[in-house]
């Protein structure tokens, strides 16, 4: 009788139970919490931590003593690094390992013939080191605003937050007191963690060939020159859009000068893909504004990254296979590379079962929390899904079925509904191909 041997995309799906349920308990102890903590908000704040998400229905300043702050820097930490090494590595499964590194690395988006423990190495040092990095340059306004023992642990806190997009609100006012250096600071660590770890090796290799004024430095890869260029447009047009329908509006950036306008909307957008901090009041914002910000994190970030969402990889192959119907093109291009069907299928299954989840979400909020805005539980149902973080002040204020639903669609958002069909699905290859139907209209 032959034996199983979990799929790497089950290890996946496990490792985030196991994760997630050994926060609940941490968090759960005496030594982690002032006064009572509801287990069912220890579970959908330790969802949030694994899931590098940033949804709290408590304040964790508050409830959370600073060892269960520094246990749910530690959770971030593991959602966003660990997870990265058991997709990577799937390391003592005897013979089938490397198949199932081979595999892992397709889920991924990531090419077979890297070397996988120097690619880990390489990623897991330059990640730590511009966490480290972020930890010093936030450290003299932390110590300035609270002291130097808290004040050092909320620049470690952040750091590790904002790398990892998992934006909790430590202050009613989110991260607004802070000064404009340290804003651009987080401003960073999210663009950087949602960037994508082979990115940022790929591209830490190629400036460290051009600087060194190598004859040839290495070549960005199709996925990394994509989903550099993606970021860069939705970063610049967000803030423009957000700039624009906000600028004028009280509560938001109305009563702000322009330098402060321009540097709070592009702050907006930035940690919109998939951050979670906030240095504007959520509920005051537009409903445009809300839609934009909603389209933002239902984008995300890059393939492999802390970020969630559909990614921009997605993005960018839907757009060109729009582009090549519109323009009669026979075959899907993108930056200078034709698109295979199969990619194409991929792509196209991701969307359709993200708003599938988020769509199943909000009708499951309107059910169990009726009361409440519908725009604002679907802003709530993206957020979870995508693993945002940003809230209209509502995540709260949800009963324990609503906030249920939040945590059923962070683990779909972190694990990814990719995996969970390729966890159980029979590996059974069809080598039949039936007839083409030709006579079919859509649209």
């Amino acid at each position: 009788m032959p034996r199983l041997t979990p799929r790497p995309a089950q290890w996946l799906i496990l490792g985030v139970l196991a994760l997630v349920l050994l926060g609940t308990l941490g968090l759960l102890q005496p030594a982690a919490h002032r006064g009572t903590l509801a287990w069912m908000d220890a579970l959908l704040l330790a969802t949030s931590a694994v899931c590098t998400t940033g949804l709290s229905s408590v304040n964790v300043a508050e409830v959370l003593t600073p060892a269960g702050q520094l246990w749910l820097a530690a959770l971030i930490e593991f959602g966003a690094l660990a997870l990265l090494v058991l997709a990577f590595g799937f390391v003592g499964l005897g013979r089938r390992g490397v198949v199932a590194r081979t595999r892992a690395s397709r889920e991924l988006g990531i090419g077979a013939g890297q070397d996988f423990r120097g690619l880990l190495r390489r990623v897991l040092a330059l990640a730590l080191g511009i966490q480290l990095l972020g930890f010093l340059l936030l450290l003299p306004d932390m110590v300035e605003l609270e002291g130097a023992a808290t004040g050092t642990r909320y620049a470690l806190l952040h750091s590790v937050m904002a790398f990892g997009n998992a934006g909790f609100g430590f202050w009613s006012d989110g991260v607004a007191r802070l000064p404009a250096p340290s804003l651009l600071v987080l401003m960073a660590l999210v663009v950087l963690g949602g960037i994508g770890f082979v990115t940022l090796d790929e591209t830490e290799r190629h400036l460290r060939g051009r600087w060194g004024r190598a004859i040839r430095p290495p070549r960005l890869s199709t996925q990394t020159k994509v989903g550099l260029n993606i970021t860069g447009i939705l970063l610049l047009g967000g803030a423009i859009l957000f700039a624009a329908l906000e600028w004028q509006r009280p509560g938001t950036l109305g009563e702000l000068g322009w330098r402060d306008k321009l540097l709070h909307a592009a702050f907006q957008t930035t940690v919109a893909r998939s951050a979670g901090f906030a240095t504007l009041d959520y509920g005051q914002l537009a409903a445009p504004t809300l839609l934009l910000i909603m389209a933002l994190m239902f984008v995300g970030g890059n393939s492999g990254s802390t970020a969630g969402g559909i990614k921009t990889t997605t993005l960018a192959v839907l757009l060109a296979a729009t582009r090549a119907v519109l323009t009669g093109l026979s075959d899907v291009e993108l930056s200078g590379r034709r698109v295979s069907g199969t990619l194409l299928m991929r792509a196209l299954t991701v969307v359709t079962l993200a708003l599938l989840a988020v769509g199943g979400g909000t009708l499951a909020l309107m059910l169990t929390d009726g009361e409440q805005r519908s725009l604002a539980l679907a802003f709530e149902a993206v957020s979870a899904f995508t693993t945002s973080g940003l809230s209209v002040n509502l995540t709260g204020q949800l009963s324990d079925a609503g906030k249920a639903v939040l945590v059923l669609l962070m683990f779909l958002g972190r694990v990814g509904f990719l995996s969970l069909l390729l966890a159980f699905r029979p590996a059974q290859p069809s080598y039949v191909r039936l007839p083409e139907e030709k006579e079919f209209t859509v649209g």
